[in-house]
């Protein structure tokens, strides 16, 4: 900005003073280099803007992406847990219904065990649908995680150049 002021400045004296074509010319030309510059800067300084916004649009997606494949796996985590459960409870009743000697007790405890392995074929199932759905949420979790390397990457390049441009003015 100084160094613009120092241009109009001289530029001013120079028509003072004298009506030198080159001179005006030198000028004109350097005034016209400082405002492509400042036009670049302004861009550069919009897509950065524009890279930021995305950047915290995409972390905001990540992190919603990541609440999601927590929760299904812990939800995939409890549906095994209660699998296991449900079937040791199914092999215990197994067990009490094999050592059983009175045929009402050994038919009631069949019975049991017919109403578990049904129990427990129902929770293998939830347990494969949540399976698939936590596979899915990782899977969507990475996609979005690359994205935000993507942007962050980005971030980086537009970072570079601007401190190119930065050195090339000092």
């Amino acid at each position: 900005m100084s160094r613009c002021c120092i241009l109009l400045f001289l530029a001013a004296h120079a028509f003072a003073q004298t009506n030198d074509g080159g001179l005006t010319q030198t000028l004109i030309n350097e005034i016209r280099a400082l405002r492509q510059q400042l036009e670049a800067t302004n861009i550069t300084s919009q897509r950065v803007q524009i890279a930021l916004f995305r950047l915290q649009s995409q972390t905001a997606i990540v992190n919603t992406a990541q609440q999601r494949a927590d929760a299904a796996r812990t939800h995939l985590a409890e549906a095994q847990s209660e699998r296991q459960r449900m079937a040791g409870v199914a092999h215990m009743i197994e067990e009490t219904a094999g050592n059983t000697t009175d045929a009402n007790e050994k038919k009631a405890a069949q019975q049991r065990v017919v109403e578990f392995k049904a129990q427990l074929e129902s929770v293998t199932a939830r347990e494969t649908v949540l399976q698939a759905a936590a596979v899915d949420a990782d899977s969507q979790l990475r996609a979005e995680q690359a994205r935000l390397g993507d942007l962050q990457s980005l971030l980086d390049r537009l970072d570079k150049a601007l401190n190119d441009l930065a050195s090339g003015k000092k």
